[in-house]
């Protein structure tokens, strides 16, 4: 019931995000319309005034008179010579300052029945022309005074530029922050769902032990044994669940170090092939029992870091243990070195049932635990390979996988070493603290 509500609550609050969005971009073009709107109406008006006022002026109808009865050749020389073309510059300039225009254009008159102006027409609906008529100036028709705008773009960025690129500034921040909201919603969602895993694991590896304990001790405790090899089997049984019990605990406590980043790293200077021997060694008797066996090809020929050997020690051995039990028949596992000036890489494979490449982003996050399928002894809480990449990146280290299901895997773990041009007062390693 909480999760559908959750849902339908993401859906709504996705809903609004959208439609605030639709509604800005809807104001934006609305805004650049209203611009345009407002600049045709504005040109407009100052034409009319242009004319009204200059029509006022009787010496000057009659010079404009004078001037358009010339035939067309002679005509812009007339208007020229006689200042009658200043005079309407200045005259418009005049009436487009009241509006705030402040654009250079183009001024025209031409013939009504001219081609010239029957093809301006054609494009008086997209704002560069504007025209008026001239018959009350020159008391006689037959004549348009064009204005052409090449401006007129420049204008509009000034007048709207700065909103409308802060207003697709504010669009793509939101559009990035819902995507990131998105993403940490998955990521809970997915945590959430391995946490209650993790407790079921939990609570399952706890109950074992402690049942066994219970019953042992309840056997010592009425005294139903009869003779003293069975009240020792009894105290080992004791001993060996608590062994368990003490690992569990370590686990756990691994767990919080893992959530809270903090590990305690004692540093020195360590053979990595040193490392992985006494990791291997860790695996023998479990390997004999399973018919299983550890190879290694050891080909790194610079091989000192400088780490930590109990958390290094351990990294290993969660990679190797982590082959072992996901091996479905005797595990074959092979731990590979090689090395160059900067750097050693440690791979470990197994021939085992593989990670398909769906669960592959996600295996070294907490609490993770690719589903097995057939295999269902695997035991665990899902914390060994964030543990291991928490080590790993604490050594200015990497670690990768490669697996195909069905076929094996391999873990490789990239460390910078010690030498002449890579010494530990050069290498940089996160502070640590418990």
């Amino acid at each position: 019931m909480k999760n559908i509500i959750r849902k339908y609550i993401l859906g709504f609050t996705l809903v609004i995000i959208f439609a605030l969005l639709a509604t800005q971009v809807r104001w934006i073009v609305y805004s650049i319309h209203f611009q345009e709107k407002v600049f045709q109406k504005s040109v407009t008006l100052a034409l009319n005034q242009t004319i009204s006022n200059l029509t006022a002026n009787r010496p000057f109808c009659s010079k404009m008179k004078e001037c358009v009865e010339c035939d067309s050749i002679r005509l812009e020389t007339q208007l020229t010579n006689t200042g009658v073309w200043d005079k309407i510059h200045n005259a418009i300039d005049d009436e487009l300052k009241t509006y705030d225009i402040f654009l250079e254009y183009d001024l025209m008159i031409l013939e009504t029945d001219s081609k010239e102006l029957k093809t301006i027409e054609a494009e008086l609906d997209k704002g560069l022309y504007y025209t008026t008529n001239l018959g009350e100036l020159i008391g006689q028709n037959g004549y348009e005074l064009v204005v052409k705008f090449p401006g007129r773009t420049k204008f509009f960025l000034e007048k709207t530029g700065l909103m409308f690129l802060a207003s697709l500034l504010l669009i793509f921040l939101l559009i990035l922050a819902l995507v990131y909201l998105l993403r940490l919603y998955k990521q809970e969602l997915r945590i959430a769902e391995h946490t209650k895993e993790l407790l079921n694991n939990v609570s399952h590896e706890f109950k074992t032990p402690l049942s066994s304990i219970a019953l042992a001790s309840n056997m010592i405790r009425k005294k139903r044994y009869n003779t003293e090899d069975k009240l020792v089997n009894y105290a080992e049984l004791i001993s060996k669940e608590n062994k368990k019990l003490q690992h569990l605990v370590e686990s756990m406590l691994h767990l919080a170090a893992i959530e809270r980043d903090e590990f305690d790293y004692s540093k020195e200077t360590l053979d990595v092939h040193a490392v992985v021997e006494d990791s291997i060694s860790t695996f023998e008797m479990i390997l004999q029992d399973m018919n299983g066996k550890i190879s290694t090809l050891l080909n790194a020929t610079e091989t000192m870091v400088f780490a930590d050997k109990l958390h290094l020690t351990n990294a290993l051995v969660n990679l190797i243990s982590n082959s072992i039990k996901y091996s479905k028949d005797a595990p074959e596992i092979l731990v590979e070195t090689r090395s160059n000036n900067e750097t050693i890489w440690v791979m470990v494979s197994d021939k085992g049932i593989g990670i398909a490449s769906k669960y592959q982003k996600y295996i070294f996050d907490k609490y993770y635990r690719v589903p097995t399928g057939d295999v269902h002894n695997v035991k665990g809480f899902g914390i060994g390979l964030a543990y291991v990449k928490k080590v790993i990146e604490a050594h200015n280290g990497e670690i990768t996988v490669e697996s195909t299901e069905n076929t094996g895997t391999t873990f490789t773990i990239k460390l910078p070493i010690l030498n002449g041009t890579n010494d530990r007062k050069q290498i940089k390693y996160p502070r640590c603290r418990r």
